[in-house]
């Protein structure tokens, strides 16, 4: 059980952290803008956790 964890604490912060240094190449003019980003951000977030897991678990159980 010890080794599962930090490997599970990895693979679900690594996506996040790695989509918020998007922020860092984004040249932020103006609050609308810098709003923009963050909501871009939150929705290819719930993408990754939500979306693209439920998509997999839906194909798999459609192949067996």
């Amino acid at each position: 059980m010890s080794i599962i964890k930090p490997i599970s604490v990895k693979l679900t912060l690594t996506p996040m952290i790695s989509s918020l240094s998007i922020l860092n190449y984004v040249n932020m003019g103006s609050e609308e803008s810098v709003f923009g980003y963050v909501i871009s951000l939150i929705l290819l977030n719930v993408g990754m956790y939500f979306v693209a897991p439920a998509v997999v678990i839906h194909t798999i159980k459609k192949r067996f």
